[in-house]
């Protein structure tokens, strides 16, 4: 008799522990954030390695709404308003960004942003590869102005110069420009002599329906005018060339995927390469980091970045689409998720 009655209490006491566990599983949200940390490969070298290594393809959240508690917005007012995750036709969950007039204003330039990054981490000595998928809508408006949709940027206190690269469009779209500030005094405005001594630059126009290399510019040194190069006197550089010099236009409504790497160095091993679509864009080997100032982090910027209206009437409202955001520390394993 004893044992019957045990057995029935412990019964009891299991289905009551069950339903409890059924209640609390269904009455709480479950958080199903989609981002998951991508180990280091043993052949990387730990003392270089990425201070992020992570994935993020946006799929488990909820669309309408977001969840960007593993990164930080760069907030000035607006935020988590211009950040939505939107559903593909086919299922395919990305992450839609907006950016309207006046919308988080900048400190000491004329600016309008709607961006997040990575949290910050220092990153001195580090090799870092990343990437994403990049859309715009079909209905997406250029602006006769600059516009950046990505940035790796040092900040320091008071922080008045270009990142180290910003992937810029132009000219109402017909111009992409790639590259930044590899040094100088962090907190003095641009000039023209800091620039040609620190700053790295590729440009690419549009022309008769493709992207053609037009000029680039590597630390220290003068402009390279690349048209120069099909003329019978070609300059020295023309030897070196290792981009592409004329890329398809990826079309409205379509998607590009971006690859980046970097390495922050005071000496000559540090790097900044682009791809868009496994194309090489940019190719730069040289110093990455002569700063003056108070350094504190890096980040990984993803967003819109835009110059205000000068005429104060607004430029219109601008939605761009990301999608299979990584960071990691080898080409390799970026190869992996971006291919």
């Amino acid at each position: 008799m004893y044992l019957f009655v045990l057995k029935i209490f412990l019964y009891s006491l299991v289905m009551r522990i069950v339903l409890l566990l059924v209640f609390l599983i269904f009455s709480f949200p479950i958080n199903t954030y989609s981002w998951e940390k991508v180990p280091v490969p043993d052949y990387v070298n730990k003392k270089t390695k990425s201070p992020w290594n992570f994935y993020d393809n946006f799929e488990d959240q909820k669309v309408g709404k977001v969840n960007l508690r593993k990164y930080e917005i760069n907030d000035k007012g607006k935020g988590k308003k211009p950040f939505k995750i939107r559903q593909d036709n086919d299922g395919n969950k990305y992450l839609e960004i907006t950016v309207k007039h006046g919308w988080n204003k900048g400190k000491y330039f004329k600016t309008e942003r709607a961006e997040f990054q990575t949290k910050g981490k220092r990153s001195l000595n580090k090799e870092i590869w990343y990437g994403f998928k990049l859309r715009f809508p079909k209905d997406f408006t250029h602006i006769n102005d600059r516009v950046l949709i990505n940035q790796f940027k040092n900040n320091f206190d008071n922080m008045k110069k270009s990142p180290l690269l910003g992937i810029r469009f132009y000219d109402e779209g017909k111009r992409l420009g790639l590259g930044g500030d590899t040094g100088g005094i962090a907190t003095t405005k641009w000039n023209e002599a800091e620039t040609k001594k620190h700053g790295i630059r590729v440009k690419y126009l549009k022309i008769d329906n493709n992207w053609k290399l037009y000029e680039t510019k590597a630390r220290g040194e003068n402009k390279k005018k690349i048209f120069k190069c099909s003329e019978k006197q070609k300059p020295e550089y023309c030897k070196n060339l290792s981009l592409e010099k004329t890329l398809d236009i990826t079309k409205l409504g379509e998607w590009t995927t971006f690859k980046i790497g970097i390495k922050n160095s005071k000496k000559s091993d540090g790097y900044v390469q682009v791809y868009k679509n496994n194309k090489l864009i940019m190719n730069y080997e040289g110093v990455t980091f002569d700063w003056k100032g108070n350094y504190y982090a890096s980040y990984v910027r993803i967003g819109i970045y835009r110059d205000s209206d000068p005429s104060g009437a607004g430029y219109p409202d601008q939605v761009v689409h990301f999608d299979d955001f990584i960071v990691v520390s080898d080409k390799k394993t970026l190869d992996k998720y971006l291919n």
